[in-house]
């Protein structure tokens, strides 16, 4: 990135659609480490699918969803990002980014997915709601504000702003990269 495109993005907001603490500081940790002095704020948006999404399908809609909500939220912003967890049908935790930016550019990039416990991916496939569940089982209040299910069950190695970091800097690649991203080039 040149000097002046730098110079032009550190004075950008980029909006989160969601004001859930742990995906607004993986959305601020990345942007940050990218362009130094940009803004990074919460909208409280709808995701448009049910609060416990099951799928991919449905996973992505709701981060889609976020992101283009957020951005018609705050028009000024130049970037905004959804991200959605899921569970895929499969008893997998699923987690997606979705950023679209001020000229309707759009790119999603899944975050890592990794198997829930048995009995709790039953419940989760029977319509429980994961947070709530999980908050249940394990005594711990406000578990999707924290270390999430990610980082109930690896033991705290991955919490759940970590988890999304992965998502959004891969949701992010065409503005990160930009010279890989022209949609004329050929291979």
């Amino acid at each position: 990135m040149n000097g002046k495109d730098g110079e032009r993005l550190r004075e950008r907001l980029v909006v989160v659609g969601s004001v859930n603490p742990t995906k607004i500081e993986a959305v601020r940790r990345i942007c940050q480490r990218a362009w130094p002095g940009c803004r990074v704020e919460g909208a409280d948006v709808p995701s448009g699918v049910p609060a416990q999404p099951i799928g991919e399908e449905e996973t992505l809609a709701g981060a889609r969803q976020r992101a283009h909500a957020a951005m018609a939220r705050h028009p000024a912003a130049w970037l905004a990002i959804g991200l959605e967890g899921g569970v895929d049908r499969a008893g997998n935790l699923l987690a997606v980014c979705c950023a679209v930016d001020d000229g309707g550019r759009e790119n999603a990039a899944w975050g890592l997915r990794m198997p829930l416990p048995q009995h709790v991916a039953r419940a989760v496939l029977e319509g429980e709601e994961l947070g709530p569940l999980l908050e249940r089982l394990s005594g711990q209040a406000g578990i999707g504000r924290g270390q999430g299910a990610v980082g109930l069950f690896t033991a705290g190695l991955i919490d759940r702003t970590r988890l999304w970091e992965a998502a959004v800097a891969g949701a992010l690649a065409p503005w990160l990269a930009p010279e890989w991203y022209r949609p004329d080039e050929e291979a």
